[in-house]
C-alpha cells in the first residue's frame, strides 16, 4: 500500500507548527506547506476550517514529467518527488502544471524548491517533520487507506495524477465545505487585468510574439517567391531568442532546457526553435528555395508545439480554442501580408468569434472590456481594408492589425489559467456567498 499524508481538518487549530518543523528542518527560505484558514472570524452556525497542504508526490508527477531540465526525480525507496536545484533552470513550467501548489519559486537563488516529504529520515525509519511536529495529531505520514477520499471536495483538484493524500475525520455523505473568512463580506471575481500581473510574462509574450513575426514573414516570403531581408529578419530571431532568456530564473543552465525531450512540451519548443533558427538563417543567407520550404514547414510545427506547452499545462483547456494561439495567428498575418483575401476573412472570422466569446465572458470589468473590444475593432478595420483593397493608408492599416494582434497575444496569457486549488477555492468562496445571498 502507498503511504502519504493523512489530514483531519477537525483536529487542526492553525497553529502552523508544521510548516514551522518544514522550514528548520530543511532550512527553506521559502513556504512549501501551504494553510488555508476559513471562516477565521469565527462567525457563529459556520465551522473553522484549516487545511495544510504540501506537495502530494504524486504517482503522475506532472512537475516531473514536465520539467525540460530533468531537475526532478523520484526516490526509490520512499516514492518521494525530489528536486535537484543544482539543474533547475527557474522555467517556473512546474508551478504551471503543478495543481496543488507545491512548488515555490526561491527569489533569492531563482530556482524552485519544494517539499521533500523529509525522504532522508523517512529511509531511516522516522516521520516527516511537519508530521512529526502537528501537536493535535491532524497531520500525519502513513499507509494511504483511501487514497480517493478528496475526490469528495470540489475544491481540490483532479488531473488523475493519484496524489498520495488522505483526508479523514469527514462524512463522505457530507463533504467539507469551504466558508469565508468574513462570510457577509462580498466576493468577487478577480479583474482580469487588473488581478493578473502579466509582467511576469512579458518576456514570454514578446518572445511568441516576435515568434509568430518571424514565422509569418518566411511563409509569406515562399508564397510571394521571395527571400527575408536579413537586415530585418536576423535580427528579430534574435531578439526572439534573447528575450527568452529573461524568463529563466537561471540564464547561465539554459543549456539544461532541452534535457527532458521525451515529456517535456517546453524541451521540445526550445528543440525545434533552435532547428527553425538555424534553417531561416540558413535561407536568408544563401537563398536556396529548399531551405525556405523546409523552414516555413519548421516554422509552422514550431509554432504548434509553443500552443502545446500551455495547453499541456492548462487542464480547463481555457486556451485550446484561442484567438491568440501563435499558429492561428501566423496564418492571418500570412493571409494579411500576402493580400490573400478569402483564407483572411476565414481565419479572421473565426478569431472573431473567439474575441466576440471573450468579451462577453469578461464584461463585468470595463477596462478589460474596452481592451477587448478595441482588439475586434482594429481586427475588423484590417478584414474591411482588405476587403475594400485600400492602399492609401496602407502604413496605418498594418500598423492596426499588429497590434490587434499583439494584444491577441497578451490576452493570450491573460486567459490561460492553468488548474490551481487557490483557483478552485476562489470559485468556490464565490459559490458559496451566491448561495448564502439566495438564502
Amino acid at each position: 500500500m502507498r503511504k502519504g499524508f493523512i489530514f483531519n481538518h477537525n483536529k487542526c487549530v492553525n497553529c502552523n507548527a508544521c510548516n514551522a518543523a518544514c522550514i528548520l528542518e530543511n532550512g527553506w527560505t521559502v513556504h512549501p506547506r501551504n494553510i488555508f484558514t476559513f471562516n477565521s472570524e469565527a462567525e457563529h452556525l459556520f465551522p473553522i476550517i484549516n487545511l495544510s497542504l504540501a506537495c502530494n508526490h504524486c504517482e503522475s508527477a506532472v512537475c516531473m514529467e514536465g520539467c525540460p531540465a530533468s531537475a526532478y526525480s523520484r526516490e526509490t525507496v520512499t516514492g518521494a518527488i525530489l528536486l535537484d536545484e543544482m539543474k533547475c533552470i527557474g522555467c517556473r513550467y512546474c508551478q504551471w502544471n503543478c495543481p496543488y501548489d507545491a512548488p515555490k519559486f526561491n527569489s533569492e537563488n531563482r530556482t524552485i524548491a519544494k517539499c521533500n516529504l523529509c525522504y532522508y529520515g523517512l529511509i531511516e525509519g522516522r516521520q516527516p517533520a511537519c508530521s512529526s511536529a502537528c501537536p493535535t495529531g491532524a497531520l500525519k505520514f502513513g499507509q494511504l487507506t483511501e487514497t480517493d477520499s478528496y475526490m469528495n471536495y470540489s475544491w481540490f483538484p483532479d488531473k488523475k495524477l493519484n496524489p498520495a493524500i488522505e483526508f479523514a475525520g469527514s462524512d463522505k455523505n457530507t463533504p467539507l465545505k469551504i466558508i469565508p473568512e468574513i462570510i457577509y463580506e462580498q466576493i468577487v471575481p478577480k479583474p482580469v487585468i487588473a488581478g493578473k500581473n502579466i509582467s511576469n510574462e512579458l518576456s514570454l509574450i514578446i518572445f511568441s510574439f516576435l515568434s509568430t513575426l518571424s514565422v509569418a514573414t518566411v511563409i509569406t516570403c515562399f508564397i510571394k517567391g521571395i527571400f527575408p531581408d536579413k537586415m530585418i529578419f536576423i535580427p528579430v530571431i534574435l531578439l526572439a531568442g534573447m528575450v527568452s532568456f529573461f524568463h529563466l530564473g537561471r540564464k547561465l543552465r539554459s543549456w539544461r532546457s532541452v534535457q527532458n525531450l521525451k515529456n517535456s512540451p517546453l524541451s521540445r519548443e526550445i528543440a525545434v526553435l533552435i532547428v527553425y533558427a538555424i534553417a531561416s538563417s540558413a535561407t536568408v543567407f544563401f537563398h536556396l528555395p529548399g531551405f525556405l520550404v523546409a523552414s516555413s514547414i519548421i516554422g509552422l510545427i514550431f509554432l504548434l508545439v509553443i500552443d502545446s506547452v500551455y495547453i499541456y499545462a492548462d487542464y480547463s483547456r481555457s486556451v485550446i480554442l484561442h484567438s491568440g494561439q501563435t499558429f492561428v495567428s501566423a496564418l492571418l498575418i500570412v493571409s494579411f501580408f500576402s493580400g490573400i483575401v478569402i483564407p483572411f476573412v476565414f481565419i479572421g472570422s473565426i478569431k472573431l468569434l473567439l474575441s466576440v466569446y471573450s468579451l462577453s465572458v469578461n464584461k463585468s470589468n470595463l477596462a478589460d472590456f474596452g481592451i477587448r473590444f478595441l482588439r475586434i475593432a482594429f481586427l475588423v478595420i484590417s478584414g474591411i481594408s482588405m476587403i475594400l483593397n485600400i492602399s492609401n493608408i496602407y502604413i496605418f492599416i498594418s500598423s492596426i492589425f499588429l497590434i490587434g494582434e499583439l494584444l491577441d497575444r497578451i490576452f493570450f496569457y491573460i486567459d490561460f489559467n492553468p488548474l490551481n486549488i487557490n483557483t478552485l477555492i476562489d470559485e468556490k468562496l464565490i459559490i458559496e456567498r451566491d448561495e448564502k445571498k439566495r438564502g
